[in-house]
């Protein structure tokens, strides 16, 4: 069974709305997380603000979930937070498809690139 914390939906729409510029809801539904957890409401008035407000959230609410390698690729930050480690652009956004996967695909996969 696959749950969905209410919190994370509440980001997931935080992000989106304030990614379609309705700054309003976007700042409610990041405080409704916030009040949930004793926080003070968020001083993040513009788009970039809250965008950096909602990120540090995601980090600190979602933490040990799983969701911040995928968050951050999304994000389009892997390179900056991740390059130190070895993560290359246009190669690490997607994993190697197993070869016995392609053998048993005829030919139909070809393995994603940058794992050739």
């Amino acid at each position: 069974m696959l749950a969905i914390r209410y919190a994370d939906v509440l980001l997931m729409n935080a992000e989106a709305n304030n990614e379609l510029g309705t700054v309003p809801t976007a700042t409610t539904a990041l405080n409704q997380v916030r009040a949930r957890a004793g926080l003070p409401v968020t001083t993040a008035t513009n788009r970039a603000g809250l965008r950096t407000a909602i990120w540090a959230e995601r980090r600190l609410e979602l933490a040990m979930e799983n969701d911040r390698y995928f968050d951050v690729i999304r994000q389009g930050r892997a390179v900056l937070l991740f390059g130190m480690k070895g993560w290359t652009a246009n190669k690490n956004e997607v994993w190697p498809i197993p070869n016995n996967e392609i053998l048993l695909s005829g030919g139909k996969l070809t393995q994603n690139q940058g794992y050739n």
